[in-house]
């Protein structure tokens, strides 16, 4: 099962209701950051949006999770969200 790294919600600032969003990374993402000049790569990134929630979208979508297991694999950091 492919498993978000860390979880954690955004509170609005004009009502109570909170995004949920999730962050993923490859194993390797410390090794980068860490790493001498001679293996640290250049971090990427991207923030994947679901289909269309009142029809079911959300961020544990089928392909939401095929998208962002690729792009992790590929060793971006890759961030998800729920639509309100």
């Amino acid at each position: 099962m492919f498993e978000p790294v860390y979880s954690f919600t955004i509170p609005s600032l004009h009502d109570d209701t909170a995004l949920d969003c999730r962050i993923y990374h490859p194993t390797t993402l410390y090794d980068s950051i860490n790493g001498s000049d001679d293996t640290r790569g250049t971090l990427r990134g991207g923030v994947i949006g679901h289909p269309y929630a009142p029809l079911g979208g959300s961020f544990e979508d089928g392909v939401v999770l095929s998208v962002a297991q690729c792009l992790v694999k590929q060793g971006f950091i890759v961030g998800t969200f729920n639509f309100r």
